[in-house]
């Protein structure tokens, strides 16, 4: 089957935008694997005197707390993994 200039175009602008989905994707991946600087720093922190069992109460609400923002940015860190595998799944079954 023959393909026509209109189907090339067609085909390099889905690959584009392909591409343009996946750079998103890494992006998104790439900031939702940890938490921002500062707040990582404390994360730790707190996650070693809970560790340690020396953390108080208002220490363990700002670390569950943390913990919680943690575990929303790997779930937008795993949901965007999951479609870049569909993307890349697609691309290599053709």
């Amino acid at each position: 089957m023959k393909h026509t200039n209109t189907q090339d175009h067609n085909s390099d602008c889905t690959s584009i935008q392909s591409i343009g989905k996946e750079d998103s994707l890494l992006a998104i991946i790439q900031e939702n694997s940890r938490l921002p600087e500062k707040d990582q720093t404390r994360y730790q922190q707190l996650w070693h005197k809970c560790e340690n069992e020396t953390i108080n109460d208002d220490e363990l609400t700002e670390y569950q707390m943390l913990l919680n923002q943690l575990e929303t940015r790997n779930l937008k860190r795993i949901e965007a993994l999951m479609a870049l595998a569909q993307i890349k799944g697609k691309r290599y079954k053709k």
